[in-house]
């Protein structure tokens, strides 16, 4: 599995039969550069969860996010379990993230999560081996308490943060990446352009979580 950051909360999540994206809506009202992107679905945190299709022609995105390799992207917004391309993704009822999973790989998006977000959500998911999640403690995330509380829920090999200051968004009043390292004190962190996650990998390197900063 391979991930990618796009910007803001967007996130490329592939293997060799489907791309996944998270959040295009989210990245194009930040305020972020949105590059076009060929993907073959498209997650929605925080959109209506009544509409099931045409969400990103409706915020007139379907110019910015177009298909790969199905005859239009499938956009999912609602609560189930949806299973493409060797991929199921699952979203809980009342809850606002997605647990993405392929074989043994299993990655936990939060980006678009608040500050109302109950962190007693992310209790027994499993082996989450890839936590995505907002670290701006801005208005619109999670504080540091709630997030400190979902890592120790969920104890992931790897941890990507998310939606912080980095002059890429118009968005104000964020935390930068420093703030956050210097709050948690992590210790293993680096900057890669994407990660390639594989179970082999995360159990033979990772002794703690380690902190990966998508360019």
């Amino acid at each position: 599995m391979k991930i990618k950051r796009i910007g803001w909360t967007s996130f490329l999540i592939t293997n060799d039969n489907i791309s996944i994206l998270t959040d295009p809506l989210e990245l194009s009202e930040s305020g972020a550069s949105f590059p076009k992107t060929r993907v073959d679905v498209a997650l929605f945190t925080n959109y209506s969860k009544k509409i099931k299709k045409g969400i990103l022609k409706d915020n007139k995105l379907d110019n910015k996010v177009v298909s790969e390799k199905r005859e239009e992207v499938m956009e999912i917004s609602t609560p189930g379990e949806y299973e493409v391309g060797g991929m199921m993704i699952r979203r809980g009822i009342g809850d606002d993230f997605f647990i993405i999973d392929e074989k043994t790989i299993r990655v936990v998006y939060l980006g678009g999560t608040n500050n109302n977000f109950d962190p007693k959500k992310t209790k027994n998911l499993g082996d989450v081996d890839v936590l995505i999640v907002p670290v701006g403690d801005g208005i619109n995330f999670m504080d540091f308490d709630k997030i400190e509380r979902v890592i120790s829920n969920t104890d992931p090999s790897i941890l990507i943060p998310c939606a912080y200051k980095d002059g890429g968004s118009g968005k104000k009043d964020l935390k930068s990446k420093e703030e956050f390292i210097k709050y948690f004190g992590f210790a293993n962190v680096r900057e890669e352009n994407y990660i390639n996650v594989s179970k082999r990998k995360v159990e033979k390197e990772q002794q703690s979580v380690e902190v990966v900063f998508l360019k």
